[in-house]
């Protein structure tokens, strides 16, 4: 051995968990989930009955038609295209299948399914009850009795909900940065971009993050690693004998092994 090194195996990583979500819940406590439904509603009331909030939408509407050269509208127009709930269904779904049919388990399908159903109920919903006009056509305020339904923006709300979908699902596989980038990022650039192109209203954008987030933070909360299932639907996982044999075939666990655990809101430890 060669002086002044140590003799030290290097590290051997445990298997990939399977594909079904891999991520602890949102922490315990709904106080966040009150605060996002009160600011939803305080968002609301104020577009009834505090007619400021509609002077400051339409004046950042007059800006953003009077700015809004033709790179720069093509740039907002990409961002606009990430909340589209058409093609975002289809990638998510079609994840869910790859990983079900990789891990021989119905858990990825399940949040991925419950997303779509979710978000069209809830966002549907409100649109139809409040009954909002679009920057260029229709009533700034609510309860117009129009045929307009743009509040909130379902395009904000879908870049929060599916890529934070994707993000849980695909959390095996991703390294922190880049799942705390897919999970945050599409939804302030979707909010960005409809907002400057006059597709929505300032405070339909901001309507639409703030249900977003009660959405994702909903669909985190279920226990999918443990959810009880038929057992033709789900491949059980290997014993614990079978884990440390598989992980530590090379030879014993020194002090340098560990495990990796992953999770998606909330400081990073174990699960």
């Amino acid at each position: 051995m060669t002086a002044g090194r140590s003799a030290r195996k290097p590290d051997v990583r445990p298997p990939r968990p399977l594909g079904e979500p891999a991520l602890a819940p949102v922490p315990a406590g709904w106080w966040l989930d009150g605060l996002l439904v009160a600011a939803l509603a305080a968002l609301t009331a104020a577009l009834v009955w505090w007619s400021p909030l509609l002077d400051v939408d339409i004046a950042i509407r007059d800006w953003c038609d009077q700015h809004r050269p033709p790179p720069v509208a093509k740039l907002m127009l990409a961002f606009d295209y990430l909340g589209q709930g058409g093609p975002l269904t289809t990638l998510t779904v079609a994840v869910s299948f790859w990983l079900a049919w990789r891990h021989r388990t119905i858990r990825p399908v399940i949040p991925a399914g419950l997303a779509p159903i979710v978000s069209t109920i809830l966002i549907v919903g409100l649109k139809k009850w409040t009954s909002r006009g679009a920057p260029h056509h229709g009533s700034v305020g609510l309860f117009s009795q129009g045929w307009e339904e743009f509040y909130p923006s379902g395009h904000v709300s879908n870049g929060i909900v599916y890529y934070g979908v994707l993000a849980m699902l695909l959390a095996p596989y991703l390294a922190v940065p880049v799942r705390r980038v897919l999970q945050w990022l599409p939804g302030v650039l979707v909010a960005i971009g409809t907002t400057y192109l006059g597709y929505h209203w300032l405070t339909d954008s901001i309507g639409g993050y703030l249900l977003g987030l009660l959405i994702i933070r909903f669909l985190l909360r279920v226990p999918w690693r443990t959810l009880r299932l038929p057992r033709r639907l789900d491949r059980p996982p290997p014993s614990d004998h079978q884990v440390y044999s598989h992980a530590y075939r090379e030879g014993p666990p020194g002090s340098h092994h560990r495990w990796a655990q992953v999770r998606m809101i909330g400081p990073e430890r174990p699960c």
